[in-house]
């Protein structure tokens, strides 16, 4: 059992019980942190001392299937301050579900909620979750004991871990260390000294904690020739809420060719195309600057003994969103139950850097936007597809044989879309990263209408703006740079009871209000003003006179005569004094509590391998977030 020390916060909370599975005991005694034992736990009970703690409300005994479907599951109570600390409850719950989450290789977990002497089971997945009625352990003792008994004695897939991840072979470890040290080093051009490289290692690898990922090529069966397995150890993209994509990134080694590559495993959407087959079409359309696929596929539930052609109905998937239909399913919040499907899924590209947040120079910034740029235009004039999520961690840096600059790529096309004979996404509505969207997206009617190349090319200004401000050196005092962040970049307010923002943006479109009395250096503030007045002229345009942020051939011409001639900055970057500046590694403080981006956990027999997440105690921003927008 575990406490709830009242002097803790949120994140140093735990459940009131852990069941571990016996493998992983030792390591469990071996845990620093408060909360690393999430990283083991098969299954957890939360305990509440009262039956009317219970976060739910079961419909009466006798009741028709209207009724039924009419009951609202949450519990209602008239007392403010007590609702406010049931709901406080719930949403801690939530969050120990969700660190499981992120800690371990999960595709479901079970827990029990115990109020008073009822009971609840309830086995969550990426969908949402699917609660039993509440029973009375001291009446129904062989319900319970059941429950445990099977739980105890079923497969570790049936209890939710994902079957195709095992823990690395020794001599796999030592070819993932060796193979990711060079690549490192290469990217990011150092060498062994004053430990510098170990420390960028520690950014992609934890000692002892090396996994095994098996990777099932799209439409074809199950043999040694299709399973390909790689090898991964710290992701570099955790996901920090329950549902929806819940997208993990890896520097892996594939083991065929020992070559570095990126693994992304998400869960999508069934009605969203495979990013791979999306990324396969682009490039025989002849699009530049994007990544190669090297296989994907969806995750199947089990790796066949024999060659086996593995049908849909036995690849990973949510289940709660299947019962929503029946008849005994009650109503949440007076709505109907209606949660998506998702597959999990895998993607592995050649192609591996660092994200912009790294960007080392003005000259380095300019060129690998310049790079994105084409890699818009391509798509969009090529293959009719626009990207709709231009953002800081969808672009990568990537150092190449014979150039002495990094080359950007566009990465992460799964909420791209294709568009109509007038160059619109055929998808309506808002897609992408917030702090980077279009004036046009961010306005309240910006879930009405369509995505346009020019709104990803005005994102991608903002992605050059944003990374001025906060890797680029200037003027501005760390006061003043948080408050331009917040009003320029993540300005959000509800307007006749539709989320709208951007009105940072539309003052710097009309007036240059944020970026005028900044001092860059020379040759970027000429750029930044140059391509500000191409998408917002501060001058009336006369009638007849072309838009020039719709002139494509002018924008590119531009933009390379300028880096032809213009002598940019090689070696400018800073690094300022703000949250948002996230390529520090951060490590445990002096009491072992965790900080945002630590490594946590060990692999253990049944593996529980370590992810960097951040200590998720709220449950209302973080676990619903806006549908309409993708996470970063």
């Amino acid at each position: 059992m575990s406490g709830d020390p009242p002097s803790h916060g949120l994140g140093d909370m735990k459940p009131d019980i852990f069941c571990y599975a016996t493998g992983n005991v030792d390591a469990v005694n071996a845990c620093a942190s408060p909360r690393a034992e999430l990283g083991y736990a098969e299954l957890f009970i939360e305990v509440k001392s009262d039956p009317s703690h219970d976060f739910f409300v079961d419909p009466p005994d006798v009741i028709d299937d209207h009724s039924q479907e009419s009951h609202d599951f949450f519990a209602a109570s008239k007392d403010v301050a007590f609702s406010r600390r049931r709901n406080r409850a719930f949403g801690q719950h939530i969050s120990y579900v969700t660190e499981i989450f992120a800690r371990q290789y999960r595709v479901a977990l079970f827990t029990v909620s115990l109020s008073g002497s009822c009971a609840r089971l309830l086995r969550w997945d990426r969908s949402g979750c699917v609660v039993s009625q509440s029973f009375d352990i001291r009446k129904y003792p062989e319900l319970f004991c059941e429950f445990f008994w099977r739980f105890s004695q079923t497969t570790s897939a049936v209890r939710g871990h994902d079957p195709t991840i095992t823990a690395a072979l020794p001599q796999e470890e030592e070819l993932f260390r060796d193979t990711l040290r060079a690549h490192v080093g290469y990217q990011l051009g150092i060498q062994d000294k004053d430990n510098e490289l170990d420390h960028a290692m520690r950014e992609h690898y934890e000692p002892g904690c090396v996994a095994a990922v098996v990777v099932l090529r799209h439409g074809e069966v199950a043999n040694a020739d299709n399973l390909h397995r790689f090898l991964v150890s710290r992701p570099v993209v955790s996901p920090l809420h329950l549902t929806g994509r819940a997208t993990r990134g890896f520097w892996a080694v594939d083991t065929s060719t020992r070559r570095v590559v990126f693994l992304k495993d998400v869960w999508r959407s069934s009605a969203v195309e495979m990013e791979g087959e999306v990324l396969l079409r682009l490039h025989e359309s002849g699009v530049r600057n994007i990544p190669s696929v090297l296989c994907h596929g969806d995750v199947p539930n089990r790796i066949p003994d024999v060659e086996y052609e593995i049908p849909r109905a036995e690849m990973q998937c949510t289940l709660v969103g299947e019962y929503c239909g029946e008849s005994w399913v009650s109503a949440v919040a007076g709505s109907k139950v209606i949660v998506g499907i998702y597959w999990h899924y895998r993607l592995v590209l050649s192609t591996v850097g660092y994200g912009l947040a790294r960007v080392g120079s003005t000259q380095e910034l300019l060129h690998a936007t310049h790079d994105v740029f084409h890699a818009l235009s391509d798509a969009h004039a090529h293959a009719s597809r626009l990207h709709r999520d231009i953002s800081v961690g969808n672009i990568i840096l990537i150092r190449e044989e014979g150039s002495k600059i990094r080359r950007g790529y566009l990465i992460d096309w799964d909420a791209s879309c294709e568009t109509n004979d007038a160059g619109e996404a055929v998808t309506i509505g808002r897609a992408g990263t917030w702090l980077f969207m279009s004036n046009r997206m961010l306005a309240p009617r910006g879930t009405t209408i369509k995505h346009t190349l020019q709104d990803d090319l005005e994102s991608l200004l903002y992605v050059v703006v944003y990374c001025a401000f906060l890797y680029l050196p200037h003027n501005l005092s760390d006061e003043e740079l948080s408050r331009t962040i917040r009003l320029l970049f993540e300005d959000a307010r509800l307007i006749d009871g539709q989320l709208g923002g951007g009105q940072g943006k539309l003052d710097n479109a009309i007036m240059r209000t944020y970026t005028k009395p900044v001092e860059f250096n020379a040759p970027l503030k000429e750029w930044l003003n140059t391509i500000m007045d191409y998408c917002y002229p501060l001058r009336t345009l006369r009638v007849g006179q072309e838009d020039p942020w719709m002139q494509l051939d002018l924008l590119d011409k531009f933009w390379a005569e300028f880096l032809q001639t213009h002598t940019l900055e090689s070696n400018d970057r800073q690094a300022h004094d703000h949250p948002h500046v996230t390529d520090k590694y951060e490590v445990d403080d002096a009491r072992g509590h965790l900080v945002r981006q630590a490594a946590i956990g060990r692999v253990s027999n049944s593996l529980r391998l370590p992810t960097r997440v951040e200590e998720v105690s709220s449950f209302g921003r973080r676990l619903c977030p806006n549908p309409a927008v993708t996470e970063e």
